[in-house]
């Protein structure tokens, strides 16, 4: 299976996190504040009392690809007019980034609880190179309404460095390097190679229905990122090149199965599915199937409040008992700032009754993360991130640490990650795409776990990314 995937400095990270606040996150597909990249594919993109509200098409935010394809004559159109007549776009980005270490880590080795930015070998590295294909259906489209339903999907690969970090953002029965079961994450090991790899992220059919007054259903089929976690597998939607604890070790990446979406008015989303588990796709480590479910509302354009959960057997080879995870997420954009601040606050709570099984026992593990972004004008956000993770018995963790403890032994950690979004050229209309987040980050734990078996870490990085 994937693993999930000194006390006094924790407990000043939590005092600086108390005293900064709570706060947020958006719902579709476990994105962030930033726009999402599936927002024409989710009805929680549609407001019923008003068609305006329907979100922008990707060309307009990724227009690179699209202006490329609208050059190429096909008759008395080009071929971009005539995908984009069908509904089709093709988009993607490009993230490059470099991260130090300074706390003095072996040559070789890679930054322990890290899941991308790891830097195997302090390079330059490509993260992630990404093309997506997709069909996103427009709920506000007269046509859609008139007729009552609307095909859509999203067929969306990566290549790169952090598909190869740790081996294990690929979904089983879709690694194409070898065996899910020989997929390696420990810390003081070789990254599998070759260190550049491609993924199948998301490949993904769905049908939505206009049920006039009742709202609008819709059901996505294949592989999908998970509805959990405020920080996705896209940068584009994060706040921080890094990424928190949560992300990496208590929640899944993708699933697979079949998810429907009831959109009942402007403030309710409701999310229902079944799915083959945690990174399973092709394949599966059991026998059994999960749930997958989330209840989402939006009382006004300031609030948001979502509750996700994941219920089932995720452990290899047994169909019991089950893995438990709640993730309660709030979002508050105050008013009095402009709507230059969002704050979020994302919890997960974990359980699983056989993730201790050296030791014969569960395990059970908790994060809270805590978020404030500011829009300072169009070219600087200025972001932090605190976050406390309590691994039970090192279920979650210990395949991502320097030196792990032993067996059973709970281990807590903190992180605090300051860092800014810059835009250098937000006003044209393809250079705007690009941006740089610088970032300091300082990971903190109660056993000597982290880099060299100490105690804390300090990294900087940074990483730059351009969408098309």
């Amino acid at each position: 299976m994937r693993k999930l995937p000194t006390r006094h400095r924790i407990g000043t990270v939590l005092a600086l996190a108390a005293g900064l606040g709570v706060c947020a996150v958006t719902l579709a597909d476990g994105a962030g504040a930033p726009s999402p990249t599936d927002t024409l594919d989710s009805l929680a993109s549609l407001s019923l009392d008003s068609a305006a509200t329907q979100t922008a098409p990707p060309e307009d935010t990724h227009p690179l690809l699209m202006y490329l394809l609208d050059q190429l004559p096909a008759g008395s159109s080009t071929v971009g007019q005539n995908l984009q007549g069908l509904g089709i776009n093709l988009y993607g980005y490009i993230e490059t980034g470099y991260t130090s270490d300074l706390s003095g880590r072996p040559a070789g080795g890679v930054i322990p609880t890290r899941v991308f930015d790891t830097e195997y070998g302090n390079h330059l590295q490509m993260d992630q190179l990404d093309l997506t294909l997709a069909r996103g259906i427009n709920f506000s489209d007269p046509n859609y309404i008139q007729r009552g339903w609307d095909i859509g999907g999203k067929v969306e690969w990566l290549y790169g460095y952090d598909p190869a970090t740790a081996d294990n953002i690929h979904a089983n029965g879709l690694n194409f390097y070898h065996s899910y079961a020989t997929q390696s994450s420990a810390v003081t090991s070789a990254i599998q190679t070759p260190l550049y790899q491609f993924d199948l992220e998301q490949a993904y059919l769905t049908f939505a229905l206009h049920l006039g007054g009742a709202g609008d259903l819709k059901f996505k089929v294949g592989t999908f990122v998970t509805l959990m976690g405020e920080e996705t597998i896209n940068p584009t939607t994060n706040y921080f090149y890094s990424h928190s604890l949560a992300f990496g070790m208590g929640i899944p990446f993708t699933q697979t199965g079949v998810l429907a979406e009831y959109v009942p008015n402007s403030q309710w989303t409701f999310y229902a599915g079944i799915t083959r588990g945690w990174n399973q796709a092709l394949q599966d480590n059991n026998s059994a199937v999960d749930f997958l479910g989330a209840a989402s509302y939006t009382p006004n354009a300031h609030w948001t409040y979502t509750v996700n959960a994941s219920v089932g057997p995720q452990d290899t080879g047994t169909n019991n008992p089950y893995r438990t995870v709640i993730e309660p997420l709030i979002t508050w954009v105050p008013p009095a700032l402009g709507n230059n601040l969002t704050l979020v606050s994302d919890t997960t709570i974990g359980y699983d009754g056989a993730g201790n099984a050296s030791s014969g026992g569960s395990a059970g593990w908790f994060s809270e993360a805590l978020y404030q972004s500011y829009t300072v004008n169009s070219y600087v956000t200025v972001s932090a991130r605190e976050e406390y993770y309590y691994d039970g018995a090192g279920f979650t963790m210990d395949a991502f640490v320097f030196d792990p403890p032993p067996a059973g032994v709970t281990v807590q950690y903190g992180e605090l990650t300051i860092g800014a979004k810059i835009t250098p050229f937000p006003h044209g209309n393809l250079s705007k795409n690009f941006f740089i987040r610088p970032e300091l980050r300082e990971d903190l734990a109660d056993h000597g776990v982290l880099t060299n078996g100490k105690h804390y870490q300090t990294t900087v990085g940074i990483d730059a990314i351009y969408t098309f």
